[in-house]
């Protein structure tokens, strides 16, 4: 749950970019021959052999578009953006009509943060593919990278027009959503995603963010209970269920699972403030004074807070509580 200083974690938000396979082509010369061993390394993985194999098919043939692209395209694969700009321009000479070189550019140009020149490669392989999903989960990649947050929205609804079963682009729109703070938007993506991708931890930790933003208590434990019986080492899925059982008014159960989340990460201020605070709620004193201790230790500038923090109120007379105070004053 996204609190004050205490930020919502957004695991893998951009997942990975989409890659066609290399183009098919015909049989014959012994160029064709390598462009096709190329392309059996490349289904495999192998990109470095592949490599191998379209450089000395564009050696035997300078003309050969498919080689150039492909031989493009495993480039990009290992991080060679430079050298796969290289390719496209030379299969661009022969063919440049291909939805695939562009799709392929806008790849390479995208792993060099050139995103603008990634949106423009997208939108030369839609004029010639308007229907494929890909394109336009990657133009929405790259919109969202220059800002342009409405774009990005379009084009993953485009996307999802053509490939409505795709849960990481239904994972993606929700979080473009979440970021612009429309809650409820993006609630109904992570949704759409988990009933594609039912065990998915990021769409249920999310989703609960959103719950908690929109006060409703109750989905929001729910969501945050799924998460951290996916993956139960999530610290700060421990504290936001924590979070939203205290408010729930439950402060044993909050107690334990901010304890969980200071087992997994103790060095985390917030998780002890955290319990300090469901501790005070519960009245146990001394228990809410060596939380209050520790998360000084680790966040001194935490003092700020401790006046404007209502369940810490009854403290502001004891003893322990001010010396407390005064040997971490605020800045």
């Amino acid at each position: 749950m996204r609190r004050e200083g205490d930020k919502p974690r957004h695991p893998a938000r951009e997942r990975r970019r989409s890659h066609a396979r290399p183009a098919a082509g015909e049989t014959g010369t012994q160029a064709e021959i390598l462009r096709r061993l190329g392309d059996a390394h490349a289904a495999l993985g192998e990109n470095e052999s592949a490599v191998e194999a379209y450089s000395r098919a564009v050696r035997l043939d300078p003309e050969m578009a498919a080689a150039w692209l492909n031989l493009g395209a495993a480039l990009d694969r290992l991080g060679r953006h430079a050298e796969a700009l290289d390719c496209f321009a030379r299969a661009a000479e022969r063919s440049p009509d291909s939805p695939a070189l562009w799709f392929h550019r806008g790849n390479a140009c995208a792993g060099m943060d050139d995103h603008e020149a990634a949106v423009a490669s997208y939108k030369m392989a839609l004029r010639y593919a308007p229907e494929d999903a890909r394109v336009w989960y990657n133009l929405a990649h790259a919109t969202a990278a220059r800002g342009e947050v409405d774009a990005a929205v379009g084009a993953y609804r485009e996307s999802l027009r053509y490939r409505p079963d795709d849960p990481e682009a239904w994972y993606n729109l929700a979080n473009l959503f979440f970021d612009a703070s429309r809650f409820t938007s993006a609630i109904e993506c992570y949704q759409q995603a988990l009933n594609l991708q039912p065990d998915d931890f990021d769409s249920w930790n999310n989703m609960g963010v959103c719950w908690a933003q929109e006060g409703e208590t109750q989905e929001a434990i729910r969501c945050y209970s799924r998460a951290v019986e996916l993956r139960p080492s999530s610290a700060g899925s421990w504290d936001n269920l924590g979070t939203v059982w205290s408010k729930a008014g439950d402060q044993e159960r909050a107690v334990a699972c901010f304890k969980e989340a200071i087992r997994l990460e103790e060095e985390q201020a917030n998780y002890h403030l955290n319990r300090a605070l469901a501790y005070a709620r519960l009245g146990c004193t001394d228990d809410v004074l060596a939380d209050l201790q520790r998360a000084l230790e680790l966040n001194p500038l935490l003092s700020d807070l401790l006046g404007a923090l209502s369940p810490l109120a009854p403290l502001a007379e004891d003893p322990r509580f001010q010396e407390l105070v005064k040997r971490f004053p605020s800045a």
